[in-house]
């Protein structure tokens, strides 16, 4: 998989540079593509793990909305951090720098119920 990704990426970096001589936004263009494309790849690839999560959770008893909510801020990372470098890659690093933040707000936004069911089970077990 990496190996795929790896020779994706160094020939997109090539070509990006070649076009950016010729036309800026071009090269922008190859870069966004080619982001999708592995962003694609990789969540294709991912199937397999929530898989294993899913019987992890399964085996262990714990309940599956802990693992919806591991998913989708696996999600959230990973949006924001794909349109964080679109917007780096095209000179705009303080959208970017404001992409992450707003990302890393949602997914503290996602985990609170995860953190109030850990600090009440941990208030159980220290009353018990």
């Amino acid at each position: 998989m990496i190996i795929k990704i790896a020779v994706l990426a160094a020939v997109t970096a090539i070509a990006a540079l070649s076009f950016k001589r010729i036309n800026e936004s071009v090269s922008v263009i190859i870069i966004i593509a080619a982001s999708v494309m592995i962003a694609a790849f990789i969540l294709a690839n991912m199937v397999n793990a929530i898989g294993d999560f899913s019987e992890i959770f399964t085996y262990t008893g714990m309940n599956g909305t802990y693992l919806k909510v591991i998913i989708k801020c696996l999600g959230i990372s990973l949006v924001a951090e794909l349109a964080a470098d679109i917007c780096e890659d095209a000179g705009y690093t303080s959208m970017a720098a404001q992409i992450i933040l707003a990302g890393k707000i949602a997914i503290v936004m996602l985990a609170l119920p995860l953190l109030k069911a850990v600090l009440e089970m941990s208030m159980g077990l220290i009353q018990a």
